[in-house]
């Protein structure tokens, strides 16, 4: 299994009020694509809302292995939720990956 951690910043300029919206609409399409992207087994989208962290955003999904996180990146069901909502919102993005 491996698991995928990403975490952005919203971009200056986006809107403090979209802020929710935009994370609630990600994670429901990313949810969606459990089932939909070989190997992809779990997606979540977290909006942070305590003070202290240096990140805005988190994804964190699992995949079954290395290969299927290779796909799931190129895939165009996740490719279209990175471009059409996540990429206008955000920026400054971190990655980690590991085995479990």
């Amino acid at each position: 299994m491996v698991k995928h951690l990403v975490m952005w910043n919203f971009k200056e300029d986006f809107p403090e009020e979209k802020k929710s919206e935009m994370a609630k609409e990600a994670d429901s399409r990313l949810k969606a694509l459990v089932g939909k992207i070989p190997g992809l087994t779990f997606a979540e989208m977290r909006l942070n809302t305590l003070p202290g962290s240096s990140r805005e955003l988190l994804l964190f999904s699992d995949l079954e292995s290395p290969e299927a996180l290779e796909g799931y990146q190129i895939h165009p069901l996740h490719v279209a939720v990175a471009d059409e909502v996540i990429k206008p919102a955000a920026c400054d993005r971190v990655c980690f990956d590991y085995e479990y």
